[in-house]
């Protein structure tokens, strides 16, 4: 079998796409897989540590643009649609599988009119705007979050959990956790990484002083960290954590944005979260991501427009220190299987 995985832009669209050809590869190592991503992007990098073989395109998006920068986005997706087209008759997919991006929509189209049966995986409650396209025509639609907007083809829908790399793995049985989890985000959430820092003060005056883990994401490490100093606070910061696995495991508690990669991980390490929305994400999804664990006891939100450091420092307290809740919401959360997507899809795309 040959299979095109396509994906483009950030880590929550390529790392599940990585994640699915991981395991297509454990159940089918004959499998040829071949990734498709942008040139600018992180992609190239990310698919070859992988060991997996790698196309580079240009796309552009169109959303929100101005009618000139349209205009070029049409030329340059075009051209890449073109690319797409040869691409597939040379390498002749079984499967194109999309995970987003505006890479896929050429790539997955490409497939389609060339005979190669079309899946997508939506990582979120609510679908991007490519998805949305591309599920008109695609055989399979794979959610990780229920439908629950009615956003796709319902027939085509399998529910199936987020994609999540095969090192992210509970291991042992979860215990209580010694520490607090910051995550600022691979690039960053200014806001939480704030508030964090100062709610930890608050705290610490009330004899409340926490063993803190803090991924602040490269724009704030060296800010973050100067604040821990200034507070005389003592805590573990960095930019960006490239084993998460461990750091799971030893958490008690997480604070961090609602992506749909973010919580999966969360989810299949039984880690309970304060979740965070950002107030910018498409749709509003990730609200609605958070939403959806908040309801099934996996976790609590605070709005970020009703973020500050004392609603923080409260909530942190509230949860952290009880532990009959923090067992409830980490069973809860595992319930959910947000992160058993690659196991369910590859055993749909090889049809075991």
């Amino acid at each position: 079998m040959k299979i095109v995985i396509t994906a483009g832009g950030t880590g929550g669209h390529i790392m599940p796409a990585v994640a699915i050809a991981e395991g297509i590869r454990d159940r089918s190592p004959d499998t040829e897989i071949l990734f498709v991503g942008t040139k600018r992007g992180m992609e190239e990098r990310i698919t070859r540590q992988h060991g997996l073989e790698f196309v580079g395109m240009d796309a552009l998006g169109i959303k929100g643009k101005s009618p000139k920068q349209m205009f070029r986005a049409a030329f340059v997706n075009i051209s890449a649609f073109m690319q797409a087209l040869r691409l597939m008759r040379s390498f002749r997919p079984d499967w194109v599988i999309g995970t987003g991006g505006y890479v896929t929509g050429m790539v997955v189209l490409a497939g389609k009119i060339k005979g190669a049966r079309c899946a997508i995986q939506e990582q979120n409650s609510i679908g991007g705007l490519t998805n949305r396209i591309l599920s008109r025509f695609a055989h399979r639609v794979f959610l990780a979050f229920p439908d629950t907007y009615g956003v796709f083809p319902k027939a085509k829908c399998v529910l199936t959990g987020n994609p999540v790399r095969k090192d992210i793995v509970p291991g042992e049985v979860k215990g209580p956790g010694e520490y607090l989890l910051i995550l600022g985000g691979s690039l960053g959430a200014s806001s939480i990484n704030r508030a964090a820092v100062e709610a930890a003060h608050i705290l610490k005056r009330e004899d409340k002083e926490l063993r803190i883990v803090h991924q602040t994401g490269a724009k704030d490490l060296e800010k973050i960290k100067e604040a821990y100093r200034q507070m005389g606070l003592s805590a573990t910061v960095c930019d960006f954590i490239d084993d998460m696995a461990p750091i799971y495991r030893g958490a008690r508690l997480a604070v961090c944005r609602c992506g749909g990669l973010t919580l999966s991980e969360l989810s299949i390490m039984g880690l309970p979260a304060i979740m965070i929305p950002f107030p910018l994400a498409a749709d509003d999804h990730q609200m609605k991501n958070g939403r959806y664990v908040e309801a099934h006891g996996g976790g609590w939100i605070i709005p970020d427009d009703r973020l500050n450091p004392e609603r923080l420092a409260l909530e942190i307290k509230k949860r952290f220190f009880d532990d009959g809740a923090l067992e409830l919401a980490s069973s809860r959360i595992f319930e959910l299987q947000l992160g058993k997507g690659s196991q369910r899809i590859a055993e749909e795309i090889l049809g075991v």
